[in-house]
């Protein structure tokens, strides 16, 4: 069956939109289709991230399940970092790349199922995960993050209440040695996590 965290999604009917938002005080334009997270607009979640990171996010940052972009492309024109964005959905990576282009920004973009085509290490990875995926793949994300950092790198992550933010935090606590709730709101939480070595 197709979802939007599976790879198969270009073979469905196609029914492309545009939608507009306003994030930091920038306007932005999104093109979504069938087969992608949150297709109708900006999602409460991911624009709970962009609003907790934006003031501090840089250098080299990864944008782990970006759909179709607006996570990358925004941290892209408003901080100038060195943004790769990856999502194992094909519909969603084309998307991702026509959006970056009318976004006049441009991140690294690769197909990658979680992972698995990730190389280099990485300041930040940055992501929304698709919940509807399971806990077996998002906790794999949490813990093959920890590989993909730098020595004081983050895992950035929103997660609802209801859909197991408190277990969450404990499994990354086994992970990390620094876990914290950095943002919540409607039952939201932007969860950071990280190797603080000055503990």
């Amino acid at each position: 069956m197709t979802h939007y965290f599976t790879s198969d999604n270009d073979q469905l009917e196609t029914a492309k939109k545009q939608f507009s938002c306003v994030v930091a005080d920038s306007k932005y334009f999104f093109y979504t289709d069938i087969g992608v997270f949150s297709k109708t607009g900006l999602d409460f979640g991911t624009r709970l991230l962009l609003e907790t990171i934006i003031s501090f996010i840089d250098n080299d940052v990864l944008d782990l399940g970006c759909g179709y972009g607006p996570i990358g492309i925004i941290v892209t024109d408003k901080k100038r970092c060195n943004v790769t964005m990856t999502d194992v959905n094909r519909r969603a990576i084309e998307l991702a790349r026509e959006n970056s282009s009318m976004n006049r920004v441009k991140p690294k973009i690769i197909t990658s199922d979680g992972f698995t085509a990730i190389k280099g290490e990485f300041d930040y990875i940055i992501t929304n995960p698709p919940i509807r995926a399971g806990k077996k793949t998002i906790y794999g994300w949490f813990l093959q993050a920890k590989a993909y950092l730098k020595a004081e790198g983050c895992l950035i992550f929103v997660i609802r209440k209801d859909q197991g933010a408190a277990s969450a935090v404990k499994y990354c606590e086994g992970i990390f040695n620094k876990v914290e709730i950095i943002n919540k709101k409607s039952g939201y939480f932007v969860i950071k996590c990280r190797n603080d070595l000055t503990i």
